[in-house]
């Protein structure tokens, strides 16, 4: 009887310790040490921003008209050479990121059709698009500023996106795809746009 108790005293220590005591194995502290010696240096990344964003377009002072005049952003920087062969139009975004328009004369095709973006169901070109927070107390200005016929838009109001947030989508002059929205803090009572 002994004889069994000590077995089974030796079997459960074993397993606390975490080696069976009838297979050799190392024991926990010479595992431990091996395990540390196999593992290689955590690689240091870089700290990495992203800086700029660089996009062309054929004519800055109607970039400006859309960006600065309908969405309201703060122009940082904008240059057009007389003779219009050079230009360029910077804002300065929410994280130290420029988002910059740059002409040239060589002409750059503009975008005809929508791109995908997760938003919405409709976009299918697979192209760079945007989208440009409006805080909820302008959004419906911004909007209204937005109708005009020159503008190219998605629907005629603004649509409630993925449960969360109004999106209302339009293209720059450039044909880019912009998708203007704002996240109100709780859901709206009715989903349909209201026009104020």
């Amino acid at each position: 009887m002994r004889r069994g108790v000590i077995l089974t005293i030796t079997v459960l220590m074993g397993f606390i310790i975490g080696c069976c005591p009838f297979r050799k194995c190392a024991k926990p502290k010479e595992a431990a040490v091996k395990e540390e010696s196999e593992v290689q240096p955590e690689k240091v990344m870089p700290k990495v921003k992203l800086k700029f964003v660089f996009s062309m377009c054929n004519d800055v002072e109607e970039m400006a008209g859309f960006y600065t005049d309908l969405l309201g952003m703060t122009e940082q920087a904008f240059y057009k050479a007389e003779d219009g062969s050079f230009g360029y139009l910077s804002y300065l975004c929410e994280g130290d990121v420029y988002l910059m328009f740059f002409s040239t004369t060589e002409e750059v095709p503009a975008l005809t059709d929508w791109a995908w973006q997760p938003g919405y169901e409709g976009g299918e070109l697979n192209v760079t698009s945007w989208a440009i927070q409006i805080p909820e107390e302008d959004f419906a200005e911004t909007v209204k500023r937005l109708q005009t016929p020159e503008v190219k838009k998605f629907s005629d109001t603004p649509q409630w996106r993925q449960d969360s947030y109004w999106g209302f989508t339009v293209a720059d002059p450039q044909g880019n795809t912009v998708e203007v929205y704002t996240s109100p803090p709780e859901k709206p009572e009715s989903t349909e746009w209201l026009a104020e």
